[in-house]
């Protein structure tokens, strides 16, 4: 290989990405600006005039080697110019084609401080500053035919390589941190005749009826507000008007959790010691691959069929599925809340909405930002969807939101169970029953009253994702975690 070719790569890299580089022209012009004004300032008129025709004359030649792109041919001339002794003297003919400088890519924004990246194959052999778009586009085509399976990773971009463990369900389980709160179940005794009606009565007191007497309180008593009587103090209250205004406002979070494997996505209970390895994609494993195979794929998307999870991934605002709230709902929210007389004098409790609001619509926008990557890595094609792998970092992000829009959720139906008690009846709630005895009873009946799936089953509170717990305070989960264990909700593993 002739010596030139290596003075001629050395000179088209310092010229494309040092000399000829918007950054550089950047710097040379606020150089010659401050220049000007320095020699008119000191009257240097002729030093200014010459100034003045040396930046034309440098603008004439960029212009000129701009449009002619006869630079190329001229850093050529300069080297074979320079080493012709040498070229002469050396052994073997010179190639027609710049096999050295063939396809480099080189930055033109600015400076590069490392070498550039040499890429062998350009299609035509000519120029070196040609993109090699040939090769990114058979490499697209080559990837989509002969690596289905590696097509995608939601997460970390296409064919993401994750660490052991890492998007599986690997784990032993996930409890709710209640030992600071309240300690249950000590204090806690069963719902039957053969419980401790002493015990009861304590428990509901600790539990149900010193929070909701704490939260009067801080902050006032009944106000009438239109033709409603809304309690101020009454936590129950306001997280109920919180999610009436979340779910009609902002987002329906019965339809958006709806669209996810939620007890999947919540659980991460997992027996590693039988060797199975439960991967997470959007959709089960394809039809006749072989089912004694050690990797399982789970569904992240709820849906009997791929044609339904399809409708799943579509935005929270459109479809079967979707709702009908927008930015536009969302704006109209925060107008109300500003104006609402409930908010009159109590920033703090109108922050706390805000700050809920909020946090709720930015959820949101996220969410649907992650299902139309969804759509997109699927090509909106049903048969594409199990090759989709998500990766850990997405999974954490969706537990830590979908996590607290069910907790909102839970909260909601918890207040709705204790003031009905399952009758239907808000005369018939556990606080209302402790309050029409003054002082509060010592002893206390059992509660004949059967609970829902809600407080039991496996979306109880406890099995809730708590990354963000911070929508209720330490009275209001003592409230909450206190009357779903004592009706029989448990965290996982226990």
């Amino acid at each position: 290989m002739e010596i030139q070719y290596y003075i001629q790569y050395i000179l088209s890299w310092i010229y494309h990405n040092v000399i000829h580089s918007e950054t550089m022209y950047a710097v040379l012009k606020i150089i010659l600006i401050i220049g000007l004004v320095a020699l008119f300032v000191y009257r240097e008129y002729t030093l200014f005039v010459l100034l003045c025709v040396i930046i034309i004359s440098f603008e004439c030649f960029r212009w000129i080697t701009e449009n002619n792109h006869d630079f190329g041919e001229l850093q050529k001339s300069i080297s074979s110019t320079l080493w012709a002794d040498l070229s002469s003297s050396a052994t073997g003919g010179i190639s027609d084609k710049d096999v050295l400088t063939q396809g480099v890519s080189l930055s033109r924004e600015g400076f590069s401080l490392g070498i550039p990246k040499i890429i062998q194959g350009d299609d035509s052999g000519k120029d070196h500053r040609r993109s090699n778009k040939f090769i990114e586009e058979d490499s697209i085509d080559f990837t989509d035919k002969y690596f289905n399976s590696k097509q995608c990773s939601i997460g970390t971009g296409v064919g993401g390589i994750t660490m052991f463990g890492s998007n599986e369900l690997i784990g032993t389980s996930r409890k709710a941190n209640i030992m600071s709160i309240y300690d249950f179940s000590n204090n806690s005794t069963p719902n039957t005749t053969s419980g401790d009606t002493f015990k009861r009565a304590v428990y509901f007191i600790d539990c149900v009826y010193n929070p909701i007497k704490r939260s009067y309180g801080k902050v006032g008593t009944f106000r009438q507000v239109n033709s409603d009587k809304y309690v101020v103090g009454d936590f129950r209250d306001m997280k109920t008007l919180m999610y009436n205004e979340v779910n009609n406002r902002i987002i329906d979070i019965t339809r958006c959790l709806a669209r996810f494997n939620t007890e999947l996505l919540f659980d991460t209970t997992s027996d590693i010691t039988t060797d199975i390895s439960n991967r997470i994609s959007l959709s089960d494993k394809k039809d006749g691959k072989d089912s004694t195979s050690t990797i399982v794929y789970k569904s992240l998307i709820a849906g009997d069929k791929n044609a339904d999870k399809m409708k799943n991934i579509q935005p929270l605002n459109s479809g079967s599925a979707g709702d009908d709230l927008n930015d536009r709902t969302y704006s109209q929210l925060l107008q109300s809340v500003n104006s609402d007389e409930r908010y009159k004098n109590n920033d703090a409790l109108k922050q706390r909405h805000l700050n809920v609001y909020s946090k709720v619509h930015g959820y949101r926008k996220r969410i649907d930002e992650i299902l139309s990557i969804m759509r997109e890595q699927t090509k909106n094609d049903a048969a594409l969807l199990y090759t989709v792998r998500v990766d850990e970092p997405i999974i954490q992000e969706l537990r830590m939101m979908l996590g607290y829009l069910a907790i909102i959720q839970r909260t909601y139906d918890i207040i709705k169970f204790e003031t009905e008690l399952g009758t239907g009846d808000k005369t018939k709630g556990i606080y209302v029953t402790l309050l029409d005895k003054r002082p509060p009873p010592t002893t206390l009946d059992v509660i004949t009253v059967t609970p829902p799936a809600i407080i039991t089953g496996h979306a109880n509170i406890f099995r809730l994702p708590h990354h963000d717990d911070t929508y209720n305070s330490i009275d209001e989960k003592r409230y909450l975690y206190g009357i779903t264990y004592y009706f029989g909700g448990r965290p996982y593993g226990s």
